[in-house]
């Protein structure tokens, strides 16, 4: 199918959690339950989600005040619908409006090509501190 008739949907309650799991699982993410799905859902200010028919293939995620500093927590793609314009179209729509937020995000070095794409630059005053 093409880009154009991918579905995207803003908000929480749009979020099927058992096809959230495969779609991560299609990705190579490591697996989580549910119920730190719903957390991640939940915990999220912003959610946009894309569908084909019936079928999540794509999502992305942000933690927000809302007004100054957001960060991008998830965007995944279904490995069958990479490259077809589904992750610029939902990082799009959670920064789309939202011009007073500094955006950040975490990002493995073989996607930062795609982020640079869609504005974002390396920033060499960030901090961070690992799970424990």
């Amino acid at each position: 199918m093409a880009a154009n008739d991918i579905e995207y949907r803003d908000g929480h309650d749009e979020v099927d959690l058992e096809q959230l799991a495969r779609l991560r699982d299609s990705a190579g993410w490591r697996g989580l339950g549910e119920d730190v799905l719903l957390e991640q859902v939940r915990g999220a200010r912003f959610v946009v989600s894309a569908w084909e028919g019936r079928r999540l293939v794509g999502f992305a995620r942000a933690i927000s005040d809302g007004v100054t500093n957001g960060y991008i927590s998830t965007v995944v793609v279904d490995a069958d619908y990479r490259g077809r314009g589904v992750g610029r179209r939902l990082v799009q729509r959670l920064v789309a409006g939202r011009g007073g937020i500094r955006w950040v995000l975490h990002a493995r070095p073989e996607v930062t090509g795609f982020y640079a794409k869609l504005g974002f630059e390396a920033a060499p005053d960030m901090l961070w501190r690992d799970r424990r």
